[in-house]
């Protein structure tokens, strides 16, 4: 009884790897957006900003304000920033672009202190 199952299982196991599982586009299929959050007034950096694109990745600024968002489907996108308490990020035309495959695009987000 037990050699028949394991035989099923093999052949399984075995069909699966021949597939090769998921297969995961390159990076280079997708870009990267990458910035700086700061103070407008000041222009001192302002850590953990989280910043999103497409509301489904994202990344938040480091201590010297910078973020980095990676894996970004190629097309038209949407950066959103949430500013934290007491500041305010207007919403810009620079927010919304397009991104081709391996670009890397610089948007810096400045912030208002309310």
């Amino acid at each position: 009884m037990r050699a028949p199952r394991f035989a099923v299982l093999a052949v399984g196991l075995g069909l699966l790897a021949a597939c090769g599982g998921p297969q995961i586009p390159p990076a280079q299929n997708y870009g990267t957006i990458v910035g700086r959050v700061f103070d407008s007034a000041t222009n001192q950096p302002i850590a953990g900003v989280s910043v999103t694109v497409d509301t489904i990745l994202g990344s938040s600024s480091g201590s010297d304000g910078s973020y980095r968002v990676v894996n970004i489907p190629l097309g038209t996108y949407t950066l959103r920033p949430q500013p934290p308490q007491g500041y305010s990020a207007p919403l810009q035309a620079a927010y919304d672009g397009s991104i081709s495959m391996g670009q890397t695009i610089t948007v810096d987000i400045p912030l208002t202190k309310q």
